[in-house]
């Protein structure tokens, strides 16, 4: 269901500085080029679905296919992705390497529903492989903290449209007119959802958490790139 009221935001985590892209990369340890390992502890009930990647697919074993809005992973994402929380967040497309410290790589899913039953905690930790380059991106619009995930090769505008709910109509088609610019929060990078494309450029570890920033005309003359 949509939540009613929107969540402010706490004060604090306004004035504080924001994750930078370095602080985001310690909270997970790399395998390779584009795997990131990490855990999350999320309270029970958690709020996410693990279903079994498809034959055809190239990851193995499980993944979440789905965080439950107002759940208890959504939750943890929110506090992670938009107050700064410590720790890491779930993603759509993170495969299940372990739960509670028991590898499940090969194990069932009704293993892993055995376990989070039988553990004695009110919490369950996971041990979650993201696909740094290729999996999807969370992309947050705030003030709402509304949140989307949106795969790669997607235009931004389908995440912006969902976050608020309707299709928007952005006055231009190459970006520069600025009405349609959104401010990223950790890289302070410009995105233009009209235009601009999710690519491999994205690591999927830092969530894409934008503002709208219609530019005055001087900024968007400024960082326009000279026409000679």
């Amino acid at each position: 269901g949509h939540q009613a009221a929107p969540r402010r935001r706490r004060r604090g985590a306004a004035v504080r500085l924001q994750a930078t892209r370095t602080e985001w990369y310690r909270k997970v340890k790399r395998i390779g080029g584009d795997r990131a390992v990490f855990q999350v502890t999320i309270q029970k009930p958690m709020g996410v679905k693990i279903e079994s990647f498809p034959e055809d697919s190239k990851y193995k074993g499980m993944g979440i296919s789905m965080v439950v809005e107002g759940g208890n992973a959504d939750k943890l994402n929110r506090s992670v992705c938009i107050d700064d929380g410590p720790g890491m967040w779930v993603l759509e497309g993170d495969q299940v390497l372990g739960v509670d410290g028991e590898d499940v790589e090969e194990a069932s899913i009704e293993r892993v529903v055995e376990i989070a039953q039988n553990n004695g905690r009110d919490d369950i930790t996971l041990t979650l492989l993201r696909d740094t380059r290729n999996g999807p991106i969370k992309v947050v619009m705030m003030p709402e903290g509304q949140m989307e995930t949106v795969r790669r090769g997607a235009r931004l505008s389908s995440a912006a449209e969902y976050a608020r709910g309707g299709e928007l109509k952005y006055g231009c088609i190459d970006g520069w007119c600025g009405t349609c610019w959104h401010r990223e929060r950790t890289t302070n990078g410009v995105f233009k959802p009209c235009c601009d494309v999710l690519t491999a450029d994205w690591d999927n570890v830092v969530p894409m958490v934008l503002t709208p920033k219609p530019e005055r005309v001087g900024d968007a003359a400024f960082l326009k790139p000279d026409r000679l």
